[in-house]
């Protein structure tokens, strides 16, 4: 079941600023989403402009499709992370990935990501073609495993508690295939205000078993790895990240290429909401933009 596509793109202001964008340039935008980001680089571009934009979600890659489809400068394709430039020759003069997860994503039945969608299966498998889904992960990983994937993911400091309570149902023959279940779960072990704090006492077990799914660090690792290559001269990389571990990644490889004659960082640290983009869209309070040029 699909639901409303609407979704705002975070630090938009800011991505078309230090995208620096050329009116005839070719530029990549990893994570088309809603495709909010790519329109707005389009806006820049003239008509000798090209636009490639990428999601290694199915139904967005379709609603993609649709939505630039009167548009020639623009190709969309169904693709991950480390397979984007399998079948790009291009070189650019920007590409853009924004790690996070839309609305309509979390707000997706079928997929399972968000907590607040009641009695959702725990599949969290954005790209359908791989084999692993949350439900999977609950019922086959050790307590230990659970405990260092809650704790690594998730940043959940009490992941040693959730873990352990799985593994105890589970012997039980109780095991959790639904958004509510695990939730309720969650709500049950560290209390349904979690210790005074704004955020459920589910967000970051869901975050976690979303990132081990779909194996997001090593997708961002493999972009990382071949994204700077891609660059024109003065060719910029602009990435958003959501989750500490990917910013850490994108940081760590920024800062070693910029070490190099190859690169440079037209800002030094990262780049964050403004405080009316909160007040407009919290979702966006984790969000933090890096920028490396190619010299």
């Amino acid at each position: 079941m699909e639901q409303n596509f609407s979704h705002q793109p975070v630090l938009l202001n800011e991505v078309i600023e230090f995208l620096n964008v050329k009116p005839d340039g070719v530029y990549l935008d990893c994570t088309g989403g809603a495709g909010g980001h790519s329109q707005a680089i389009l806006g820049q571009l003239s008509s000798s402009g090209k636009m490639f934009v990428c999601d290694y979600h199915k139904n967005t890659v379709q609603r993609l499709t649709e939505k630039f489809a009167d548009d020639g400068r623009v190709q969309v394709f169904h693709v991950r992370f480390s397979e984007v430039f399998d079948n790009l020759d291009s070189t650019f003069d920007g590409i853009l990935a924004d790690f996070g997860i839309s609305s309509p994503q979390l707000e997706n039945v079928d997929l399972g990501i968000g907590f607040q969608v009641d009695d959702a299966p725990l599949d969290m498998r954005i790209d359908q073609s791989l084999e692993v889904s949350a439900a999977d992960i609950l019922k086959t990983y050790s307590e230990e495993d659970l405990a260092d994937l809650f704790f690594e993911y998730g940043g959940e400091r009490s992941s040693r508690k959730i873990a352990a309570a799985i593994v105890y149902d589970r012997k039980l023959d109780k095991l959790y295939q639904t958004t509510t279940e695990l939730r309720e779960l969650c709500e049950r072990v560290l209390g349904r205000f979690y210790r005074g704090k704004k955020i459920h006492p589910a967000t970051k077990v869901f975050q976690a078993l979303r990132i081990a799914v779909n194996d997001e660090l090593g997708e961002v690792k493999a972009l990382l790895q071949k994204a700077p290559e891609k660059l024109n001269s003065n060719g910029r990389l602009a990435l958003i990240s959501f989750h500490s571990g990917e910013d850490r990644l994108v940081k760590t490889k920024f800062k070693e290429l910029s070490q190099t004659d190859g690169f440079k960082l037209p800002v030094k640290k990262a780049i964050k909401p403004s405080d009316d983009e909160l007040k407009q869209n919290p979702r966006a309070r984790s969000a933090r933009l890096r920028v490396l040029e190619k010299m």
